[in-house]
C-alpha cells in the first residue's frame, strides 16, 4: 500500500515536471519570475556581485515608490546600490530634510518616504535588477522639541530619562567623552552602553534586513563609543558596535559604512575595523582641485591626520550635508561631474553619487560611462599620472584608462601600461587615442572626461 502511494506520487511529480517544461517553453517570462533574478540581473546590467565593488546613488529624500519606478534607469546607469534617506518615523510631515534626521522610533515607515510595505516592495523589485538598497540608519539620538528635551511625538517606549546620557550639549568634538556622551546639535543622545538601547538598534536593523535591505550607512557613527583606541579603559567605553553588528541577520552579505567626520577625537582606526568610513577630507580635496584646475595631490585619501586605504573609504564629491550646509551647493554640474569621474575611476574605493534635488546629473552620459568603467575594472590595480596640472590619467591595470581634463584642449604623449591598440572614448566627447610600445598619444578636448577600454569583466 505504501509502495503504491509512492508510485502514484512519483507519477504525479513526473507529470507536473513535464507540464512545467511545456508551459516554460511557451511562457518563459512567467517561469522566470520564480527564479533568483538578482544574479541574472547583475549579468544583464554588468553590475558587480559585491556592493562595495560598485557605485552607490544617494537618492536623497526620494520616496520609495519613486525610486522603484526608476530602478531600470539606475541599473542601466551602472549603479549597484541606492542609499535611501532615513526610514524611521519623523515628528511631523514637514518636507524639511532635517526632519528625517530626527527619528521618533526604531521601525520602518514615515510620511516623507513611504510605508513599511513600500520599502519592502522597493527592496524586492531592486533585487530583480541586481541593485541593493542601503538604509541611512539613525542609532545615536531621537527627535527633540528643544535642546535636551525629547519631542512629544517620539514613541512612549522612548520617554524614559534613563535611556539617555543626559550630559548636556557637546561643545568640543575633539574630546571623546563629549563627542560620545553629550548631545550633538541639541539632539537627545541615547545611552548606547545600555543593553535595552542596543537591543532597539538590533531589532530595527534586522527589521530592515528582513524587509530586504542590503546594507547601512550609520549616521553620526563616531558619536557612539567603542571599547578600543581612544575609548579603551575609559569610563564611557562600551561593546555597542561588537554587540549590534554581531547580532545582524545576513551580516556577511551586507555593505556597511559609518559617518566618521575627521578630527582629533574621531577614533577612526577603530571604526575602520567595523566598516568603511566616509572620506570627507578627500571629497573636499577633489572639489578644490577641480575648482582650482590643479588635479595634483589626489593620490592619497586623507582623513584628518591619517590616510585611508582605498578599500576602507566611502568616497564622494559631495554629500547631503555638504550640499545642504552650503559647502558644495555653488559647484556647477560640470565641476561635480569632473570630480566624481576621478573618484569613480579609481580602484577599490566605493564611490557614492549624491543626487541633488530636481537634478538629473546622475544619469548624464559621461557619468554613466565612468560608472560602467568602474564596474568593468573590478580587480584591476591603478596607476595615476598627471601629464599637466589640469589633466589626470587614472589607469586600471593594462585594460583601461579614464582621463579627466579640466583645462583646455591638449595633446597627450605619455607613458602607459595599456595594451597596444586604438581606443575610442566611451563617454560623450569625440576622442580617439592610440597606444603603441608603452606610449599613449592623441588630442584631448578641453573640459571633458575620456573613458578608454576594450574590455569586459565577466567575473566581477
Amino acid at each position: 500500500m505504501i509502495k503504491k502511494k509512492f508510485s502514484l506520487r512519483k507519477s504525479l511529480l513526473t507529470t507536473l515536471f513535464i507540464l512545467a517544461a511545456f508551459v516554460g517553453s511557451f511562457f518563459p517570462p512567467l517561469c522566470n519570475r520564480f527564479q533568483d533574478t538578482s544574479i541574472k540581473a547583475e549579468v544583464n546590467y554588468n553590475l558587480p556581485s559585491r556592493t562595495e565593488n560598485g557605485v552607490i546613488a544617494q537618492a536623497f529624500t526620494w520616496r520609495f515608490k519613486d525610486i522603484q519606478s526608476h530602478l531600470q534607469e539606475f541599473a542601466n546607469a551602472g549603479y549597484k546600490a541606492i542609499l535611501v534617506s532615513p526610514v524611521q518615523r519623523t515628528k511631523n510631515n514637514s518636507n524639511d530634510w532635517t526632519t528625517l534626521y530626527q527619528p521618533c522610533n526604531f521601525h520602518i515607515g514615515n510620511a516623507q518616504l513611504g510605508s513599511y510595505d513600500d520599502f519592502k516592495s522597493l527592496c524586492s523589485e531592486a533585487n530583480n535588477y541586481g541593485i541593493k538598497i542601503i538604509v541611512d540608519a539613525l542609532l545615536n539620538h531621537v527627535a527633540t522639541s528643544s535642546p535636551g528635551q525629547w519631542d512629544d511625538a517620539i514613541d512612549d517606549s522612548l520617554k524614559h530619562r534613563e535611556l539617555y546620557h543626559n550630559q548636556g550639549t557637546c561643545t568640543d568634538t575633539t574630546d571623546r567623552y563629549q563627542a560620545t556622551q553629550k548631545d550633538i546639535g541639541g539632539l537627545l543622545d541615547l545611552a548606547t552602553q545600555r543593553t535595552d538601547v542596543q537591543d532597539m538598534a538590533i531589532q530595527f536593523l534586522n527589521e530592515c534586513i528582513d524587509a530586504g535591505a542590503g546594507g547601512f550607512r550609520f549616521d553620526s557613527a563616531k558619536h557612539i563609543e567603542t571599547n578600543r583606541g581612544q575609548d579603551a579603559n575609559q569610563s564611557w567605553a562600551s561593546n555597542y558596535w561588537d554587540t549590534v553588528l554581531g547580532s545582524l541577520h545576513n551580516k556577511n552579505n551586507l555593505y556597511m559604512y559609518g559617518e566618521v567626520l575627521p578630527d582629533n577625537g574621531d577614533n577612526n582606526e577603530v571604526y575602520r575595523s567595523y566598516f568603511d568610513i566616509t572620506a570627507e577630507s578627500y571629497g573636499w580635496n577633489v572639489r578644490n582641485a577641480v575648482r582650482n584646475k590643479n588635479l595634483n595631490g589626489l593620490l592619497t585619501i586623507p582623513h584628518g591626520n591619517t590616510t585611508l586605504l582605498p578599500s576602507q573609504a566611502l568616497c564622494y564629491v559631495e554629500s547631503h550635508d555638504n550640499y545642504e550646509h552650503g559647502q558644495s551647493s555653488d559647484f556647477s554640474d560640470w565641476e561635480i561631474k569632473m570630480g566624481f569621474s576621478i573618484i569613480d575611476a579609481r580602484a577599490e574605493v566605493t564611490p557614492q553619487f549624491f543626487i541633488r534635488p530636481f537634478n538629473n546629473l546622475w544619469k548624464d552620459n559621461d557619468i554613466i560611462a565612468v560608472n560602467k568603467f568602474h564596474n568593468a575594472m573590478v580587480g584591476q590595480n591603478e596607476y595615476l599620472r598627471w601629464p599637466r596640472n589640469e589633466t589626470m590619467m587614472i589607469e586600471r591595470g593594462s585594460e583601461g584608462m579614464v582621463i579627466v581634463n579640466v583645462g583646455g584642449d591638449t595633446y597627450i604623449d605619455s607613458e602607459t601600461n595599456l595594451k597596444d591598440g586604438t581606443y575610442t572614448n566611451k563617454a560623450s566627447a569625440n576622442c580617439t587615442l592610440t597606444v603603441s610600445n608603452g606610449r599613449i598619444k592623441g588630442n584631448i578636448p578641453g573640459g571633458q572626461v575620456i573613458v578608454l577600454y576594450n574590455y569586459s569583466n565577466p567575473a566581477q
